[in-house]
């Protein structure tokens, strides 16, 4: 769930992605950067992410971060943010 603590932060954030890109991806599309918002990154997500080898947490309040996932000949990627709180956010469609 979305902490209220970081409404302002992340109102913030997905207003400089907007402003600043066309496009945003979610996994393996690409979507209009306006139909865009942060939500919190599920924890099982999470728990996959950080037991990567390679994956280096952003530091809060730093970012977005793009990250690439390859394996085989498949591949994604993410927009992901850490709040100032902590909290770990990703760039996704709005529903």
């Amino acid at each position: 769930m979305r902490s209220t603590n970081d409404d302002d932060e992340l109102t913030s954030v997905i207003g400089r992605l907007r402003s600043g890109h066309d496009t945003l991806p979610f996994m393996t599309r690409l979507y209009p950067a306006t139909g865009m918002h942060l939500c919190v990154m599920p924890a099982e997500m999470q728990a996959v992410l950080e037991g990567a080898p390679d994956y280096r947490q952003p530091d809060p309040g730093e970012g977005p971060v793009w990250l690439q996932f390859a394996s085989g000949n498949d591949a994604a990627e993410l927009v992901v943010y850490r709040a100032r709180t902590g909290d770990l956010y990703m760039a996704a469609p709005a529903l």
